[in-house]
């Protein structure tokens, strides 16, 4: 057998690593991710760590791959543009539970293979969503605009999820008020409620935009 004997340490991996690394920044946030923070994680010395990684960047690097390879694909459903909507909340969800993620990629310092099966389903979607069938003129959609629409939908992705203290920006209009904007939210959940719906109404628009002809 190969179990591991009681009061036995862990076999230090390039994984474990990660997955301490990956809960220092969920609980810490990024700046508070170091490699000697990691080491004191896992109980174990830089040096080890270091068999495994080169630095910092490095870690980094990995932690950017493997939030990417966890990216969601289109949602199951018949219509392309539910497929759309549904992957691209479904995005906002889990990178929402990972604030850091989005940070990483903004800044577009340390690229994830993993993110291409994302990114290859995304398109994909989009590309149904802009055939002939779903627009009024029964003429597929510019290869370019699709791109296009990609390219704003992950700007939109980003921005809402890093926007998390609108500074100058009005609240949320209501019915209640006859339309006037509440006070923009000072706690951090309604912040984030806020900018969650901002996106859910934002998304089917820019979408809707590619539909209809110019």
């Amino acid at each position: 057998m190969n179990a591991r004997a009681p009061g036995r340490p862990r076999i230090l991996s390039r994984a474990r690593i990660v997955e301490a690394a990956r809960r220092i920044a969920d609980d810490e946030g990024l700046d508070a991710l170091t490699v000697r923070r990691v080491a004191q994680r896992l109980s174990t010395g830089q040096a080890s760590l270091y068999r495994h990684i080169k630095d910092r960047d490095e870690l980094l690097r990995l932690l950017a791959e493997d939030v990417a390879a966890q990216l969601p694909g289109p949602a199951d459903h018949p219509d392309p543009r539910h497929q759309v909507i549904g992957q691209w909340l479904a995005a906002y969800d889990y990178l929402s539970r990972h604030r850091w993620a989005a940070r990483i990629i903004a800044e577009g310092q340390h690229m994830a293979d993993g993110a291409s099966a994302f990114n290859d389903s995304a398109l994909d979607a989009l590309r149904r969503t802009s055939t002939g069938d779903h627009r009024p003129t029964g003429a597929a959609a510019p290869p370019a605009d699709v791109l296009r629409v990609y390219r704003v939908l992950w700007h939109l992705l980003l921005g809402s999820l890093l926007n998390a203290h609108p500074v100058g920006h009005a609240g949320r209009p209501t019915e209640q008020d006859g339309g006037r904007p509440d006070p923009a939210p000072t706690d951090p959940l309604e912040e984030s409620d806020a900018s969650r719906d901002d996106f859910t109404w934002a998304l089917p628009r820019i979408l809707d935009s590619l539909l209809r002809p110019a």
